[in-house]
This record gives structure tokens, sequence and C-alpha cells, in this order.
């Protein structure tokens, strides 16, 4: 026997297995039922227990092993699973009342209501379902046409579906509406006895979900025309540069057009990746490229690292950080690595104590503030750091040059964007 259940004395919901002790015959040692040998353990008058051999010389029966399970949580999980079904029930019983007494529901219900019966007829409709017909152009039903007979037969194929799952949801439209459709299955004991609809207008919904994406989709073209248009400024200033002797202002046409570039890198992001943030990391490695590459020396190699957390910034932060590391990353280039052949920049960006703290370290000559502070490129960063970002800026020479930048982190959040 199996599947006996019990309660202890403790008030515990057991459940028992029961197994035979089977003996060959009188004065035989008993065998279970894979023949091994079986001792019944019994109490004594004292509390102690002793074992010895179960034989029985009248029956092959001679004695039985039960087996017991805590199943106390499988139970409390059965009642609850019982108490939500009949629950389910009730809700539909009381449903199914109310459309058989044909009583009006509360009129404040903003959604369509329709009942049917067990073989998909009307039983109920609601005000608001009735001028969903009107709105929607389609005939009138009365009570006790069948489902099918409206909206080309959407309404009984959901409910169909729902029968096995309990509830089904599907959106259609109709014209220039869109119709949200839900149909639950009311069940009692397992016997299908009708159906809940319920018709909702998500017409503007949706609306405005197009909207939004078309606006999305304006903006990121934007930006991509934004990029475009600086290439090309990028691209005259380039040539300009060409016609000139003078190598002051050929720096100075070569600064201008990587800021140029660093902006549209910003603006090429935000067409690609989304119109609202910029992820951080990728933007300081297209930074680095960039310069490095349009740096490119003979006799030097220069690499560089990048250890970033994965941060998010506001498109309307991006543009100022990405020239401050332009600017930081072009200063290591120009005047770091004089008199070096292997050349390293290190660019890392964490989050600590409420502030986003980016430091630029290389590992040339280091370099002297008094003269180097007078530069452009440092009169950017700073005001970049202390007006546009309301943060502050410290410089070091340690095994190099390192710049540390410290940003309130009121507009950006470590990992997710909010």
């Amino acid at each position: 026997m199996t599947g006996t259940r019990a309660i202890t004395n403790e008030n515990v919901t057991i459940q028992q297995k029961i197994l035979p002790i089977h003996g060959p015959g009188q004065g035989s040692r008993a065998t279970g039922a894979l023949g091994t040998s079986v001792n019944v353990t019994s109490d004594t008058h004292d509390g102690d227990t002793s074992t010895t051999p179960a034989i029985d010389s009248c029956s092959r029966v001679i004695g039985v092993v039960i087996l017991e399970q805590d199943i106390s949580t499988q139970v409390i999980q059965e009642q609850a699973a019982r108490l939500f079904q009949q629950t389910a029930e009730d809700l539909g019983e009381t449903l199914w009342e109310v459309a058989v007494a044909e009583i009006n529901l509360p009129s404040l219900i903003h959604e369509g209501v329709i009942l049917c019966n067990s073989e998909h007829l009307f039983t109920y409709i609601n005000p608001t379902a009735r001028q969903w017909f009107e709105k929607l152009r389609q005939p009138r039903p009365e009570m006790g046409s069948p489902l099918a007979s409206v909206f080309s037969g959407v309404l009984q194929h959901v409910l169909q579906d729902a029968h096995d799952r309990g509830v089904e949801a599907r959106e259609f439209t109709f014209g220039d509406n869109t119709v949200l459709v839900k149909a639950i299955s009311i069940q009692r004991k397992g016997t299908f006895k009708g159906g809940l609809i319920l018709l909702s207008d998500i017409t503007e919904l949706r609306d405005k979900e197009r909207q939004l994406s078309i606006k999305s989709a304006v903006i990121k073209e934007i930006h991509h025309r934004v990029k475009n248009n600086l290439q090309t400024i990028s691209s005259l200033l380039r040539l300009q540069m060409r016609r000139t002797e003078s190598e002051e202002i050929r720096t100075a046409f070569y600064d201008s057009i990587h800021r140029i570039k660093t902006i549209a890198l910003v603006h090429q992001t935000l067409s690609q990746n989304g119109i609202e943030f910029v992820e951080l990391r990728q933007l300081i490695e297209s930074i680095a490229s960039m310069l490095i590459q349009a740096a490119g020396h003979p006799d030097r190699t220069v690499s560089y690292h990048v250890e970033a957390d994965e941060i998010s910034l506001p498109s309307e932060k991006a543009t100022p950080v990405a020239l401050i590391l332009n600017e930081l990353i072009q200063n290591c280039l120009d005047h770091a690595f004089e008199h070096q052949t292997a050349c390293r920049i290190t660019v890392s960006v964490v989050y600590d104590d409420g502030e986003l703290r980016m430091v630029v370290q290389d590992n040339g000559q280091g370099f002297d503030l008094r003269k180097s502070g007078e530069t452009l490129g440092i009169r950017i960063v700073e005001t970049l750091v202390t007006e546009d970002l309301n943060g502050r800026i410290e410089y070091a020479n340690c095994d190099g040059m390192r710049v540390t930048v410290r940003l309130p982190i009121r507009w950006t959040t470590p990992g997710f964007s909010t």
C-alpha cells in the first residue's frame, strides 16, 4: 500500500508507504521484497528496542515495513492551490449569475464587458461594449446571438484559445482603431461554463508609441546629419591647413580638427545607439584610437588601455566629457613622449563615493604645470570641468603625468542609465 497520509502526535502531516514482509514458512528467516533478511524492531517495556527475526508459521506475509515522509510543505501548497481554484470558480460563478440574472455591471467600467455561455452565445453586453460595436460599425448583437457574428469571429477565436490557458489576450486593428481583446474562460469544477471578454481601446496608446518612434528616428537622423556636417567642416579645415606654411597655424588647425571630430563621434554614437545616453567606455576608446592614429610617429609606438565601469552619460553631458578626454589624451601625445619609443596611455573611469572619477595617466616624462597651464587645451579642460560640469581637476607627476577629473554623479548611474 502506498500514498497513505496520517497526522502524528506532534501534528505533523506525513505520507506512509507500507511494504509487506514475506517469509518462506515456519522456522525460516523472514525476507523482504528483494529476498534479503529482515529484522523486526520492537519496543520493550523499558523503552529500549530489540531486533529479532520476523517468523510466521501460518502466513507468507509475516510483517510490514512502514516508511514515513514529512509532507507538511506539500500539504500547505495543495491547500493554497485548492483555495485559488475555489476562488477562481467562485468568481466565475458570480459572473455567471450576473449574466443569467441580467444585472447591469457598473457603468463606470471603461472597458467593454461581454459575457457568453458555454455555447459561445451572448448573455451580457455592457454599454461600453455596445458603443464599441457602433463605433466600429459592427452589427448590434442580440442576447443569444453567437460571438462569431461580430468582428469576423475574432472574439470567439480568442475565447477558444483561452479554454486551455484560462486567459488569452490579443490586439486587433479595425480601421484606424486598435482594440485589445482579453478573454477569460469561466469554469466550474472543470466544466466550461462560459467566458468573460474585455475590450480595451488602446488606439491612443499605440498612436503615441508610433509618434515617439517617429520622433526618435527624426532625432537620430538629425544627429547623423550633424555628424556629417561636422565631418565636412573638418575636411574644409584640413584643406585650409595644407595651404599654410606656419607650423603654429598648422598646429592650431590640427587641434581644432580633432575637437570637431570628437564632437562628431558623440553625434555618431547618438545616431546609432540611441538618443538619450552615450556609453562612456565606447566613447573613450573611439577618441583614443582616433587621436593615436592621427599622431602617428615613425619612431614611436603608442598604445592605450581603458579601464572603465559600465557608465552611460546623458546626451547633454556627453559632448563636454568627450572634449575633456580629447584634450587630455592629446596633451599626452604632444608633450609626454619626446624621448620615448614605447609609449602608453591609460584612461580609467570609476564611480566612487558619489562622484565620477576619470584619470588619464601616461608613462612619459611628466610636465610642468606652470608652463603647460597656459595652453589652450588646458584652459578648455578647466573651463569644461569647473564651469560646465561643476567638477574639479587635479594634476600630478607620478611615473609620468596623471590628471584626475572629479565630476558630480547627479546625472549618471554606474551600470545602467536612469
